[in-house]
């Protein structure tokens, strides 16, 4: 049956030009690669998060501040650079929040970090005016 067409519309004389389409395809890909947001958590591989049975992936990664808690204690922003105790925690983000009024804290803390750690940085973070905290954890499958 496809011999069929190919004959019939060879006799008709039609032939078909996919090249515009096939160009205008490639435009679209390039626009909406060029204009789209990439919004990116970048991870410290030496952190690993405790295993939460209830745990949800969150849908919007925009608004964050990512600190990670490593297990020696050690506070890294999200790009690895140090941050030298608490008030340094709490400068960045009284300044994220005066940039951003919605920021929300991440923070990726080792599963070998003992929570009055974790309980000191969440309540710089609040002091600095960032009290909504998004822990990271692993989900159970």
């Amino acid at each position: 049956m496809t011999s069929s067409r190919r004959r019939l519309f060879a006799s008709a004389g039609v032939n078909v030009d996919l090249s515009p389409m096939i160009d205008l395809v490639f435009l679209l890909l390039f626009f909406f690669m060029v204009s789209s947001r990439l919004i990116t958590v970048h991870q410290d591989p030496s952190i690993v998060p405790p295993v939460a049975s209830h745990s949800l992936v969150a849908k919007d990664t925009r608004g964050r501040v990512v600190l990670n808690l490593r297990a020696d204690g050690s506070i890294h922003d999200e790009h690895g650079e140090r941050l030298e105790g608490l008030p340094a925690v709490e400068v960045l983000m009284r300044r994220s929040h005066e940039a951003d009024p919605t920021v929300r804290l991440h923070l990726r803390a080792d599963h070998r970090v003992r929570y009055e750690k974790i309980n000191d940085v969440v309540q710089a973070s609040a002091r600095g005016g960032v009290s909504s905290v998004i822990f990271a954890t692993y989900q159970v499958e």
